[in-house]
């Protein structure tokens, strides 16, 4: 390893090592009379769950980065141990395993104090936890678990020549909808290289908000080029968006497997539903996720239904939610929205089927099988 490369790698472990540190002093004040290191990476893993997702990551972070330079003719560069070999080997896990250090525990130990201790930190922790859980659910609940059909052509755009910062976030902000394979090693790997200061910032930001292991890069020293600098405040509407679709932009060369119709009071349903189709390895075309930087609804108009349209176009099923909110007793649609895209669905000839969650049987498409308790979809 170059000198360099190797005083960063070496000094991202020193501070990693240490992050590991003082949750593992806790421990030490809750372990049994008598312990092996098994009890250690037992209690760490139960209450350190994220600490210890870093680890795992951290892992297969660097042992992809050695792989592809194997696959390139280059020599390993990292050797990052195994998780459970790294955490045998912290100099703090090999002094709690010592001899000295045991029969010191045993020397202080009291059982009634140790029950106190653990039972306040459990209490500490698992609300810390929580947080984080609801913190990493927020910030995924409207994200698609599958990658896009499209995701190669954005990423290839993303390298061509001449990119505009604008052009980069604008591909930024469509990858981030996904919480998929592909779409998370892309924004590792700008994470890792890109030298505009503002993507690089994005790339580590959403990666951290999503709870992965991710490292801060420090901006490049030096003279600092033009580009690197360079920001946008990526403020868009729905004409825009048109005028990137009728360019022949990367915005044309979307595909998505269904098209959901519905009303926008069905948020929260609608955000399940897209959850199952993505179960079942479907990305579908919700306008106020999957356009949502472009179609903001206090500029709704014309812009907006060309897109719309556009976007039935470039789906291969339209699925019609009907609920409450989309249809009145006498079997009449409320929304002008939801009559414009089922029309032009049918216009096109797309194949058209409907959830029906009225359960009035009254539908002029085929019934797509929805289980709403568990959430489930057979297509």
């Amino acid at each position: 390893m170059a000198g360099k490369t190797k005083r960063k790698y070496v000094g991202e472990l020193m501070r990693f090592n240490k992050s590991i540190k003082s949750p593992l002093n806790k421990i030490q004040e809750i372990l049994p009379y008598e312990y092996s290191g098994n009890d250690i990476l037992n209690l760490f893993k139960e209450f350190y769950p994220y600490e210890w997702k870093s680890i795992e990551e951290r892992y297969k972070q660097y042992s992809e980065k050695d792989n592809f330079l194997v696959k390139n003719g280059k020599k390993r560069r990292y050797h990052p141990e195994e998780p459970n070999t790294y955490f045998f080997n912290l100099a703090k896990v090999k002094n709690m395993l010592s001899k000295g250090k045991k029969e010191q525990h045993r020397k202080n130990f009291n059982d009634d104090i140790r029950e106190e201790i653990l039972v306040n930190f459990r209490v500490q922790r698992n609300h810390k936890i929580k947080i984080r859980d609801e913190k990493i659910t927020k910030a995924k609940k409207d994200m698609q678990w599958v990658d896009p059909l499209f995701i190669d052509i954005f990423i290839n755009g993303y390298h061509q020549k001449g990119i505009t910062t604008e052009g980069k976030i604008e591909i930024l902000k469509e990858l981030e909808k996904y919480d998929a394979p592909k779409s998370l090693k892309f924004f590792s790997k700008l994470n890792d290289s890109e030298k505009n200061n503002q993507v690089r910032r994005m790339a580590f930001n959403h990666l951290q908000k999503l709870g992965k292991y991710v490292k801060l890069r420090k901006n490049f020293k030096g003279k600092q080029k033009s580009y690197m600098t360079e920001k946008s405040n990526f403020f868009m509407k729905p004409k825009d968006l048109h005028e990137r679709i009728i360019s022949n932009s990367l915005q044309d060369k979307k595909e998505f497997d269904y098209f959901i119709s519905h009303s926008a009071k069905d948020h929260e349903l609608i955000q399940r539903i897209q959850k199952s189709f993505n179960n079942v390895s479907c990305t579908v075309y919700c306008d106020w996720t999957s356009d949502n930087d472009f179609l903001k609804r206090e500029y709704a108009g014309e812009y907006t239904e060309l897109v719309l349209k556009r976007r039935i176009e470039q789906s291969k099923n339209i699925v019609f939610v009907q609920t409450i909110n989309t249809t009145d007793e006498n079997n009449n649609l409320y929304s002008d929205w939801v009559k414009m895209e089922l029309e032009y669905a049918k216009e096109l000839g797309k194949n058209i089927v409907c959830i029906d969650l009225l359960n009035n049987g009254y539908c002029e498409f085929e019934f797509l099988k929805y289980d709403m308790e568990n959430n489930e979809l057979t297509i």
